[in-house]
């Protein structure tokens, strides 16, 4: 009786994953979509590899990687083939960290600390190859786009330049563009022909030169890694 049940199991199961790959299979067929509409959200991280952010936060507790934080996105991916695309593509990045003098404190024993802040806002376009067609969809991607980014220190901050070096409040800033390229690589799960939910991440290369309250400082290092998760519409 047990080995019966067990090979009732067994077949059932085995139709089942049958005919559920089968009508995976059939809407795949008799809907194939041209477009997708991608809603994105997940963690940016600078690189800060460049000699111009030791002039940012040298002497100071704070360092690059402190500016990760949430980015998010929308794009628009293009179908050309069954396994290729392009995708075009907006995001937004702003971080921030707060940090204070290694070896100075105020009068009173309390850290002097400022606020720096780095927003980031892109526009892209990246040729994208999706392996297979099965419920689960790696794919991978190469582009370019072009970027604004604005840097800025707000805080407390000690004038060395006067005898008695007194604790002054400031703020400096810069702001730029240029141009960025970036690899991806994701994996795309299928909900039905309109809906899927997808998992993504994305290295940048990006470089500008330091200007404005920062001249003289070198050049700033904008590249990063990313990892997003989202959803997105098909039509």
């Amino acid at each position: 009786m047990l080995r019966y049940t067990t090979r009732t199991i067994l077949l059932a199961t085995l139709l089942m994953f049958m005919f559920g790959a089968d009508a995976h299979a059939q809407w795949q067929t008799q809907y194939e979509p041209r477009g997708q509409i991608r809603f994105r959200l997940g963690l940016f991280e600078p690189a800060g590899g460049s000699d111009g952010w030791d002039g940012v936060f040298d002497g100071f507790t704070g360092q690059p990687s402190n500016l990760q934080d949430f980015v998010w996105g929308m794009d628009y991916l293009w179908r050309t083939g069954r396994h290729t695309g392009v995708l075009f593509g907006f995001s937004y990045y702003a971080g921030s960290t707060t940090s204070g003098y290694e070896d100075w404190v105020g009068d009173d024993g309390s850290e002097i600390r400022h606020t720096t802040r780095l927003g980031i806002s892109d526009l892209t376009a990246a040729f994208v190859y999706r392996f297979g067609s099965a419920a689960v969809r790696p794919y991978l991607g190469v582009g370019g786009g072009f970027e604004w980014w604005d840097l800025s220190d707000e805080g407390y901050f000690i004038d060395f330049g006067v005898p008695d070096q007194p604790v002054f409040w400031g703020w400096y800033g810069a702001t730029g563009a240029t141009f960025e390229a970036f690899a991806l690589a994701g994996i795309d799960f299928p909900l039905n022909p309109r809906w899927s939910i997808f998992v993504e991440g994305r290295y940048r290369w990006a470089n500008d030169e330091f200007g404005d309250d920062y001249s003289g400082f070198g050049e700033l290092d904008l590249s990063g890694y990313e990892i997003t998760a989202g959803f997105g519409l098909n039509f």
